[in-house]
């Protein structure tokens, strides 16, 4: 009678699983009919800077102690039949300038109180090895976020004063540039 009832207990649950399954195949396939229309993107660029007579952004290079980059965001939008891409969107990014990296990357310096209370340095260390490394002027991937807005960062230092900076965006089979006069 045992055998019985477990037979008839296994066979209970392979049609209620069987007939989920059924349930679960049969609600999951949707009509979608935004699925027949074709992608229709747009991408704009926005420099965020003054331009020239001939259209051409103006960059004023601004370095410091700390650093001999300037930096700078470059903002723009992707648009899908005029409205923000359901989902994020990968956006590559390429610029005519990249630099080469010398050989002293980083000095560190320990430093440590005397017993006077003054401020001593014990050691300095040159990290090098990063010799003709080269530097990319720009963030070569970003996503669109909110309401499409794309993002990149420029980042040129003044060995480049004097020349015009080629910024090119790519998505999917859509190409935008802007140039930049380096001042």
């Amino acid at each position: 009678m045992k055998q019985f009832d477990s037979i008839n207990f296994l066979l209970k649950f392979a049609l209620v699983f069987y007939s989920l399954m059924l349930l679960g195949t049969l609600t999951s396939c949707t009509d979608d009919p935004l699925s027949d229309i074709p992608d229709n993107y747009t991408m704009e660029l926005d420099g965020r800077l003054d331009t020239t007579n001939e259209g051409l952004y103006k960059l004023e290079l601004n370095s410091t102690d700390n650093s001999i980059q300037t930096i700078h965001r470059i903002t723009g939008k992707i648009l899908n039949h005029g409205e923000e891409p359901l989902y994020p969107q990968l956006v590559n990014w390429e610029s005519s300038h990249q630099w080469t990296l010398n050989d002293t990357a980083y000095v560190f310096i320990r430093r440590t109180i005397n017993v006077l209370g003054d401020w001593v340095d014990v050691d300095t260390t040159y990290v090098t090895g990063f010799a003709g490394t080269i530097v990319p002027t720009i963030n070569e991937f970003s996503y669109s976020g909110t309401d499409g807005e794309i993002n990149t960062v420029i980042a040129p230092i003044d060995e480049m004063v004097g020349d015009t900076l080629i910024v090119k965006a790519t998505f999917e089979d859509l190409e935008e540039t802007i140039r930049i006069v380096l001042e």
